[in-house]
Parts: C-alpha cells; sequence; structure tokens
C-alpha cells in the first residue's frame, strides 16, 4: 500500500517523466496519450524504465480512450492507448491518412478489472455481515437504467438481508469524455441486459439514462468519493489505491465475486487472441470469473519510416513493459498478461519496422 500511495503522488506531481533533466545525454523523446484506465501502471513503467535507460524519456497523457485513438490516428503521437481496440473503420481510416506507417498494430500490454464502486454513508450492518454490498446483474443493470433509484429499494435489501440501508437516493457516476473503460463496461452491460443493449449500447461515448459525469478515471473516483448516495463504475487499481468500497457483483454463473485479480484472471482465460490481437470479454463464465474484464491496448504503427531511432526505441520500451513491466502489474491493480499472450504480443513487437 504505501507502493500506491507513492505512486499517487507521483501521478499528481508529475506530469510526465521527459520533464527530468537528462544532463546532455543524447535523448529519444517518445510522446504517448490516451486511456486513464492503464495510466498509473504506464507511467510506473516509463519511470522504471528511465531510470534505467536516462537517455529515453516516454511523455505520457491520460487524456482518455477517445482522444489517444484520435490523436494516435492523426499522427501527433507515437504510440497512443485505448482499452476499447481500434475497430476495423478506426483502423482503415488511420492508414488511408498517413500510408507511409503502412498499418496499426494493436497490442495488448495489459488488462484490468472494472468494479463497480459506491458511497453509502450511515450503512448499518448487523454481526455477520459482508463488509461489501451484493449487487445481482438484473440490480445494477436497473440501476443504471435509472429504474432503481434509491439505496433502500428492496431488490437491493433483499440481495443484502444482514444490512439496513439508508433511504438515499442513488447518484449514478460515469465517465464525461470517451473512454475505453466506458466502452468496457457498456459492453458488459449489453451481454447482460437486453434493455440496456436496446436503449443504450455499447460505445466509447453513449447516451446515458442518468448520472453524472467526471473526467478520466481519476475525475470518476473524486465525485464518487464526495457524493453520498453514488455509484460508479471504476478501474480496480484507482478503488484500492483510494479506499473506495466496491459491490460485490453476480457472474455469469450465478456467484457473487468480488473484485480481485484472481477472478480477473479466471475471467480472460477463456478468451483466445485472433491474430490482430483485438478480443473482447464482456460477459466470462466460470463461477470465480469476476465479470467485468478487460485487455487495453497500445496502439503502434507498422513502419515509422525514417524514425529508424525512434522505432527501435519504442520496442525496447515495449519489451520491458511486456517482460519486467509484468512483475509489478498486480502490485498497481492490474492482471499480469498470460505468458502464451506475453509470447505473441512480443512477436508483434518484433514486426514494427524503422
Amino acid at each position: 500500500m504505501a507502493a500506491r500511495q507513492w505512486l499517487l503522488s507521483f501521478i499528481v506531481g508529475l506530469g510526465a517523466v521527459s520533464s527530468v533533466s537528462c544532463n546532455g545525454l543524447d535523448t529519444t523523446d517518445l510522446q504517448g496519450a490516451g486511456a486513464t484506465f492503464p495510466a498509473p501502471l504506464y507511467k510506473r513503467w516509463f519511470l522504471e524504465y528511465y531510470q534505467q535507460h536516462p537517455n529515453v524519456r516516454v511523455n505520457y497523457q491520460a487524456t482518455g480512450s477517445g482522444a489517444g485513438v484520435r490523436q494516435f490516428s492523426s499522427d501527433l503521437l507515437d504510440f497512443g492507448a485505448s482499452d476499447g481496440a481500434m475497430s476495423d473503420k478506426e483502423i482503415a481510416s488511420a492508414v488511408k491518412a498517413n500510408p507511409r506507417h503502412e498499418g496499426v498494430l494493436m497490442l495488448p500490454v495489459t488488462a484490468g478489472i472494472i468494479s463497480l464502486c459506491y458511497n453509502v454513508p450511515d450503512i448499518h450492518k448487523v454481526p455477520g455481515a459482508p463488509e461489501d454490498l451484493r449487487l445481482s446483474r438484473k440490480v445494477y443493470s436497473d440501476i443504471f437504467l435509472g429504474k432503481i433509484a434509491n439505496w433502500n429499494d428492496p431488490a437491493i435489501a433483499a440481495l443484502n438481508p444482514l444490512v439496513r440501508l439508508p433511504d438515499l437516493p442513488i447518484t449514478i457516476v460515469r465517465r464525461a469524455d470517451g473512454s475505453g473503460t466506458t466502452f468496457a463496461f457498456t459492453n458488459h452491460m449489453s451481454a447482460v441486459s437486453t434493455e440496456w443493449k436496446e436503449r443504450v449500447g455499447v460505445g466509447k461515448s453513449v447516451v446515458w439514462p442518468t448520472g453524472i459525469g467526471g473526467k478520466g478515471n481519476a475525475g470518476v473516483a473524486a465525485l464518487i468519493q464526495q457524493t453520498p448516495g453514488a455509484l460508479g463504475y471504476l478501474e480496480l487499481g484507482y478503488a484500492e489505491l483510494l479506499h473506495i468500497p466496491m459491490a460485490r457483483l453476480e457472474n455469469k454463473d450465478g456467484q457473487y465475486v468480488a473484485p480481485s485479480i484472481k477472478g480477473g484472471q479466471f475471467g480472460l482465460a477463456s478468451a483466445k487472441l485472433p491474430d490482430n490481437l483485438r478480443v473482447f470479454v464482456p460477459d466470462p463464465s466460470g463461477p470465480a470469473s469476476y465479470p467485468i474484464v478487460t485487455y487495453t491496448w497500445m496502439l503502434c504503427w507498422k513502419n515509422y519510416g525514417a524514425s529508424a531511432k525512434k522505432a527501435a526505441t519504442l520496442k525496447a520500451v515495449l519489451r520491458y513493459c511486456l517482460t519486467d513491466g509484468q512483475k509489478i502489474s498486480e502490485e498497481l491493480g492490474y492482471i499480469p498478461l498470460p505468458l502464451e499472450v506475453t509470447e505473441r504480443v512480443l512477436k508483434a513487437v518484433d514486426t514494427i519496422q524503422p
């Protein structure tokens, strides 16, 4: 936990590793931007790499997945990042605008868990009551659809018989910006609720039935903490770092599972990576599987043209992220990649051309 507290201070106080002086070394700068979901891990990776290779400075800005895809596709970045892998249409548009790069690589470099976090004061528990609230698939779908609007609703109370919940309105907190976290969450919601699929659907940005918006995972976390009665979706690492309560969710097998690295690993186990390395797991099966898990991708060009040094540096940074970097993933609340996935992604990294 001390490491996580240190990381929070680092993220708040340091916008980019590249601001550090390199004492006259011949440096290579890499510019990336996009997903906020993996930002704590990415910033830790790039800091660790810089400490080992002070001539390499990676500036990563957590602008949101939607902005990351747009900026990458406009050739404003050396790499982008998104929790929602680029669609075929997005890839075709990026390639058409930048034919010299000869295509896009989508590299899953880590995976994570989306938790449902709440701020419910004045909960009264009888002895033996669990620490976290339980929410069924039907109940949390109805809450986000605006059909259940109060914390003491009988449907929630029936799932938590040892808890007396307050008469308090539920305030949904969701992303205000284009977000891969939103894509993963709405993809899950569409898998578990026909009504959600028909009324709201899947996307980095959707028309929400209810709620207030925060920018980035950090903005959502802050709003949940500041809003009594709040319920929002948030990456596990942020929730653990800030000690925000998380609900135990009903999975496809009818079991209530708390968000955890192990539950996320079970959830991803059934997913097989296709050749383009784009796979979604909207509703994993298995009694121990946590139900909302996602890979997150770095977006790279297949060919960096005349920038041979930049291409070689980016490949070296990516290899670090996929090898030594995986060893610190769990410490920050992320799922280390399975070995077979790592090997597939490393082979893709090797194809990047100068």
